[in-house]
């Protein structure tokens, strides 16, 4: 009997642990985003409120700006999307592109690597470390 409850309690709290985990991780996590985001946009795109462009626009502002606002020599790839269908710069629209930005934006220069782009950016897979980005990047402002 003793060892019943034991396994019981055991179980309970295993259980706890692991939905205490998933809640946890069901917010997104700034600080994290803030890694991420200096590590896979901050070699190209500077992050500041100087708000200067570099290999490519600079991000301060970014969530819910209109696409391709921004004085940059955009790709006539990203331009043919921006201008034809233009679109805000919101979570969803930065979650497809965080996603894939080569399936978002086909032939957008930041995915190309044979285009001269040693860097280029091909996604993030995880949905929890998307999430983290997109609320770190809503931070700058």
């Amino acid at each position: 009997m003793l060892s019943k409850i034991i396994l019981w309690g055991a179980l309970t709290l295993a259980m706890g642990a692991l939905l205490f985990g998933v809640w946890v991780r069901a917010w997104p996590d700034v600080e994290m985003g803030r890694r991420l985001t200096e590590n896979n946009c901050g070699v190209c795109h500077d992050l500041t409120a100087t708000q200067k462009n570099r290999k490519g626009p600079f991000l301060w502002g970014v969530v819910n700006r209109p696409a391709g606002v921004v004085d940059f020599a955009y790709s006539a790839a990203f331009l043919s999307i921006a201008h034809v269908k233009p679109f805000v710069w919101d979570e969803a629209h930065l979650e497809r592109f965080i996603t894939d930005p080569g399936a978002f934006i086909p032939m957008t220069r930041m995915a190309q690597r044979d285009a001269g782009h040693p860097l280029a950016f091909e996604g993030i897979e995880s949905a929890a470390n998307r999430r983290d980005v997109i609320a770190y990047l809503s931070t700058l402002k």
